[in-house]
């Protein structure tokens, strides 16, 4: 399977023949908010830390997976999802915290240990002005724009492979040909096919899972 994708079906078939936690088999296919499973199985509040993010021009694979035309312009976003704070005991509290926002006399959240890299890309012809200029500001989660604006949204395509990433190995400190488990999906918003999501989960996820 190493160098495979496979659907949904096709994952759950690997996975009676191979070790795999429940916990992680939930995230992996689930349509749910991912931050909010995280937030509710550690009982910490996510830290989102925008790596980088710029406007590209899509290229031809991408474009024909968003059912877009050749050399449409796109806004890319790499981010990090990162373990915070604990969550409090009582009252209500946001599940996620952004290391890009602050403000005089404000201290940054301390960073924790990191759960999963994530990249996205959005054609901007399929973005309302004001989302688009949301995630231009970089200063918000996806699903927070998402929430707010009480968009209705699904996740189609989902597929899963477990492969080496020698980049995201090398930013955690793991050999290059580490595998990690990932998964790839279009984000459906009213019905159109806004996005592709493609999110790669660090092997510290994989292990805290395993009970």
């Amino acid at each position: 399977m190493n160098e495979a994708w496979l659907k949904v079906e096709d994952f759950r078939d690997y996975c009676r023949d191979h070790p795999v936690s429940p916990l992680l088999r939930l995230i992996l296919t689930s349509d749910g908010t991912l931050v909010g499973h995280l937030a509710s199985l550690f009982l910490k509040t996510i830290q989102v830390e925008v790596q980088a993010q710029s406007e590209i021009v899509i290229d031809d694979e991408l474009s024909r997976w968003l059912e877009i035309p050749n050399g449409e312009t796109g806004v890319e976003r790499k981010i990090w999802l990162t373990e915070g704070v604990p969550l409090p005991s009582s009252g209500a509290s946001p599940a996620v915290q952004n290391n890009s926002l602050g403000g005089p006399g404000r201290k940054p959240p301390a960073r924790g240990e990191k759960k999963l890299y994530a990249v996205s890309t959005f054609p901007i012809s399929r973005l309302k002005p004001d989302f688009y200029n949301d995630m231009k500001s970089g200063q918000k989660p996806l699903g927070q724009m998402i929430e707010e604006r009480r968009l209705s949204t699904r996740r189609d395509q989902l597929e899963i492979g477990h492969r080496p990433f020698p980049e995201v190995a090398k930013e955690l400190g793991f050999p290059q040909d580490q595998l990690f488990w990932a998964r790839r999906y279009r984000l459906t918003i009213s019905e159109r096919a806004s996005g592709a999501i493609f999110e790669i989960f660090s092997p510290h996820l994989s292990s805290s899972l395993l009970f």
